[in-house]
């Protein structure tokens, strides 16, 4: 069996400032190399590969089995990679949070589709390549979809620790970067999965509600790896709540300590989720930036997201961070249903109040299979859109419109935000000062500069119901 796994290129040219490796497929091939097949991974995005060249690649590798992965903001690509891919291929087998919140509507959407993996894919593409290399039907296979057949959900993973390390080996590991790191060579690692939080726009298809979590051994032993044989200086740590347990956290970092790595690394959180001496535990052992998901400077907007926090809650969580000396990023949707324009100046205006070292201003996004997708379709706000925010990936993506919002007002308050927060003689000559090297100068200076292009260019903005 000649299994071909494939992160397609963009579709458009797209911000550099941030690129990753596609751990679900590294995921996907560490499970099936532990089977005894062999495996490539072709990471054409971070490649740059063209679609002209990516054709050709296909026609000479002519795989057996081709795999991918999408989201919803990707599937367009995904769809295109597979339509080259289609006369060179015997089976396309495509998994990921798109295909497991739509099941099996995608072969409607995507007729390509050879056959769906639902859910977390590493035990389930294991029975699947193993019928498909013994010549018997995958139906009833567990997490396994087709167009004739649904079979049973698979349950989700109980023990992380049992899984291998993604197969970085596969990846073009100088291809990855991240502008905010400090260090030069980058990668991203997952540590738990789920959340049992349940904001209305999360998607759950994948990794569910439940937090499970690898030991902090098992965590410490792929920091290891990452070390020792890929020599990784700088980590962002991609789980939903990497601090939803505290002993679990200082375990790691004491890890990281005892062993001496000077590590650079980013972590996602809560803001009802940290206290000062984790903080601190978490800056000696190398994290440089904590980012929490804000979402709004009104209680009200916090609420109907529900979020299960509160803005002094916010207001605390920064405190304490700056306090320590860890910088920070907060995430916030602008045109939520229940607020106007007013409210969006204030929460632009909080956003200066707790002084994050970066900010991310969004639009609301309503996923299919998440409460806010079925109150968008019930109450009629649901659009697509070609996308417009300075980091949005792919041709389009949904969008909540309700009545009080239209476009023109919704790219106005967005482009407002970023000019408000990041254009302020302030805030530049804090992050001048604060600028320890060449290269987070350059990095500063691109990403002042593609953040300005994005906000004085003129746009048409048509809604597509």
């Amino acid at each position: 069996m000649h299994i071909l796994l494939l992160n397609p290129p963009a579709q458009r040219s797209e911000s550099a400032s941030l690129l990753v490796p596609p751990l679900g497929l590294a995921y996907i091939a560490a499970v099936l190399q532990q089977a005894g097949y062999q495996v490539k991974i072709k990471d054409a995005y971070a490649e740059r590969m063209s679609w002209e060249a990516l054709a050709s690649y296909l026609k000479a590798e002519q795989p057996d089995i081709l795999g991918l992965s999408s989201v919803t903001h990707t599937i367009e690509a995904t769809a295109k990679a597979m339509s080259l891919a289609r006369p060179h291929v015997n089976a396309i087998i495509v998994g990921g949070p798109h295909i497991s919140a739509w099941g099996n509507q995608i072969f409607q959407q995507y007729p390509e589709i050879d056959l769906g993996v639902v859910g977390e894919g590493e035990e389930t593409i294991v029975e699947l390549v193993a019928a498909l290399a013994a010549g018997r039907s995958p139906a009833g296979i567990p997490g396994v979809i087709g167009k004739d057949f649904v079979g049973p959900p698979r349950p989700l993973i109980r023990d992380l620790n049992g899984l291998p390390f993604p197969a970085r080996g596969l990846l073009p590991l100088d291809s990855y970067h991240y502008a905010l790191s400090k260090k030069r060579r980058f990668t991203t690692l997952f540590t738990s999965r789920g959340c049992p939080y349940h904001c209305i726009f999360c998607d759950k298809s994948i990794f569910g509600s439940r937090w499970r979590a690898r030991s902090a051994s098992n965590i410490l032993a792929e920091i290891d790896e990452l070390v020792q044989r890929f020599h990784i200086t700088s980590l962002i740590i991609y789980d939903d709540l990497f601090t939803l347990n505290n002993d679990r956290v200082k375990a790691v970092c004491e890890g990281i300590l005892q062993r001496g790595y000077q590590l650079d690394w980013k972590c996602e959180s809560r803001v009802n989720l940290v206290d000062l001496e984790t903080l601190k535990l978490m800056k000696r052992a190398g994290c440089s930036l904590v980012a929490y998901g804000v979402e709004s400077g009104n209680q009200h907007g916090l609420d109907y997201l529900n979020k299960k926090i509160t803005v002094e809650q916010i207001r605390r969580a920064f405190a304490l961070t700056h306090q320590v000396g860890l910088e920070t990023m907060a995430y916030f949707i602008l045109g939520l249903p229940v607020e106007s324009y007013a409210d969006e100046l204030r929460t632009i205006e909080f956003a200066k109040e707790i002084d994050p070292t970066y900010v991310q201003f969004s639009t609301l996004s309503p996923y299919y299979g998440t409460r806010l997708y079925e109150e968008a379709q019930e109450r009629k706000w649901y659009t697509e859109v070609e996308t417009f925010g300075p980091m949005d990936k792919g041709h389009k993506r949904p969008l909540i419109l309700a009545p009080q919002w239209n476009m023109d007002d919704l790219q106005r308050i967005l482009r407002r935000a970023h000019r408000s927060f990041y254009f302020r003689p302030s805030y530049i000559l804090k992050r001048l000062v604060a600028i320890k090297s060449f290269s987070q100068l350059t990095n500063a200076c691109q990403g002042g500069l593609d953040l300005l292009r994005w906000i004085t260019k003129k746009r048409s903005l048509p809604a597509n119901s």
